[in-house]
């Protein structure tokens, strides 16, 4: 079983319930000092948390947050001045949702999950031209996704081409990224990358195996549409079809958001996500963060399904 930290290309974000919960500032003071100990205990690069446990403290003692009108209102001034220090987009603080909040739109509860669901398989189909189309908004777990995407798969098997449509995916678990690679190319355990903590055991991450029933095919034209939302493991798609020359990107430049992690409790009322490892390519030994992924065909995000058809049109 791998350990919680690929748990979560953390791209499909937590949605913070409203609450009118009063604010004082014994909460403020124990939550910065709460959240500093779990970045400076988890965040992978050991240099940055403490340039972030610094920068909290001295806005803590400056008054900064004092002002805060509610745990939101604290939450989204913790998130901009932890972003300011870390530049990492991953890395936010987060009003934590009562047990029985109602899920994301589209996705499964919390209690439902490990649960095969088609939440993200947004539209699968074959277009004119014989062009395979998947939009896919998510990367569920591999418990809850290998079914619809083995389906999808299946479906789209016959198209000449294919398409794949990033440009409202907001990420998810490594794992199952890696299990839609796996249809793209004819090589089993294929090396695709590993994730680096901050100090254990590296995670290394692997085209299915030779046992492994699917559909592979490693030579049919493929395309991925991206824009600016395309964040975490949606654009991770992207950026490690394009260093092995296996797809053609379109649209426009990505978030820029690679390093993985898992929300964490900072007390009653806040959660943190932290990253708390760093991806590295098998190719290019680096990843997309910060820098996103920059298109083979600049367009923009709205036209890049029509300039994509027009291209496989012509392979």
């Amino acid at each position: 079983m791998r350990p919680a930290i690929a748990s979560l290309m953390l791209g499909v974000s937590l949605v913070a319930q409203s609450t009118t919960a009063p604010i004082d500032a014994q909460l403020i003071r124990s939550t910065v000092e709460s959240l500093a100990r779990v970045i400076q205990q988890e965040y992978f690069d050991l240099a940055v948390a403490e340039k972030a446990d610094a920068a909290l403290k001295a806005a803590l003692a400056s008054g900064r947050y004092s002002a805060a009108p509610s745990p939101e209102a604290l939450a989204g001034a913790l998130t901009r001045d932890l972003s300011a220090v870390t530049r990492d987009k991953h890395l936010s603080v987060a009003v934590a949702p009562p047990p029985t909040a109602t899920p994301p739109a589209g996705g499964p509860s919390r209690t439902q999950r490990d649960q095969p669901t088609e939440a993200g398989f947004r539209r699968v189909e074959i277009l004119p031209g014989n062009i395979g189309y998947l939009d896919l908004t998510m990367f569920l777990r591999l418990t809850e996704h290998r079914a619809a995407m083995a389906a999808a798969m299946k479906t789209l098997q016959p198209a000449r081409a294919l398409i794949l449509d990033m440009r409202e995916n907001g990420g998810g678990s490594p794992d199952t990224v890696v299990l839609l690679l796996s249809y793209l190319f004819d090589e089993p355990s294929l090396p695709i990358m590993e994730i680096i903590p901050r100090s254990g055991e590296r995670q290394t991450y692997q085209t299915e195996p030779a046992s492994a029933k699917i559909e592979r095919n490693g030579t049919r034209p493929v395309f991925v549409l991206t824009s600016r939302r395309s964040f975490s493991g949606g654009e991770g798609l992207a950026y490690l079809l394009q260093e092995r020359k296996r797809a053609t990107i379109i649209g426009e430049q990505t978030a820029g958001a690679a390093n993985p992690g898992r929300p964490y409790p900072v007390n009653e009322v806040f959660e943190v996500t932290v990253p708390n490892g760093r991806i590295r390519s098998a190719i290019k030994r680096s990843n997309w963060e910060g820098d996103g992924v920059t298109p083979d065909v600049i367009v923009p995000a709205a036209t890049a399904l029509e300039v994509a058809l027009e291209r496989a049109r012509m392979r």
